[in-house]
């Protein structure tokens, strides 16, 4: 999706946070902006954006460095109208994703450095961490293939969380930034790929804008109160 400018700049404004944020102070998850742009109450879980994406999005948006995370503002957009009947489709994608690229990649890979208190026992923990998420990830993609028909889309919500989750602990666990930074660009790729899925994709409406210009409008009009009342 091409951004017109007045969104962009709108977006630029935005700050990305951990959790669902305060739209108020313009500080908000990938989600919760979702919402805000679709004209919805303040939350996480937008009726609008496919629950799918979500699951996966969310623990990727709360566990990326401040700086990585800013990337997935330009997806909100493109969340919008993912409520589209299509998520079979993407579990399926992310589970030839799982097979075919993450755990792959992740094969054989150690934990990162370990802290320096406790170091055996840090040690040990997250390597079992990473194969406990990395075992149910497996498990519960194997069974989301059979969601042809969309008889069990919990089960494939479930399991496209587990794979943001995985995603987002290999990064942070990984042993040196350049392979941190390929992670990452895996893990906003794997989202790229599942934004595309269906034919919900519609150009920029000048109300996304107009939704968060009022945002940041009402912010400095309680500002100005405020200064005036110090006076």
């Amino acid at each position: 999706m091409h951004l017109d400018l007045r969104l962009e700049r709108a977006l630029e404004r935005v700050e990305l946070v951990t959790g669902v944020g305060t739209r108020d102070a313009g500080r908000m998850c990938v989600m919760s902006l979702v919402a805000c742009l679709a004209g919805e109450e303040h939350t996480d879980s937008p009726a609008c954006a496919s629950p799918l994406i979500r699951a996966y999005a969310i623990p990727l948006n709360d566990n990326m460095p401040h700086a990585v995370r800013q990337r997935l503002k330009a997806f909100a957009p493109r969340i919008l109208g993912t409520q589209d009947g299509h998520d079979a489709i993407r579990a399926e994608l992310l589970r030839r994703a799982l097979a075919e690229e993450i755990l792959p990649r992740l094969g054989g890979k150690q934990p990162a450095t370990p802290r320096r208190f406790a170091a055996p026992l840090w040690r040990l923990w997250s390597m079992l961490g990473m194969r406990r998420l990395e075992r149910e990830a497996e498990w519960m993609m194997d069974r989301a293939v059979a969601l042809a028909d969309g008889a069990d889309m919990a089960r494939a919500v479930a399991a496209a969380g587990a794979v943001g989750r995985l995603l987002a602990r290999a990064a942070r666990e990984a042993p040196d930034p350049r392979e941190a930074e390929r992670l990452w660009d895996l893990a906003v790729g794997l989202l790229d790929r599942m934004c595309e899925v269906g034919t919900h994709r519609q150009a920029p409406h000048t109300a996304w804008a107009a939704r968060l210009e009022q945002v940041f409008e009402a912010r400095g009009l309680k500002g100005a109160s405020l200064d005036a009342a110090r006076l």
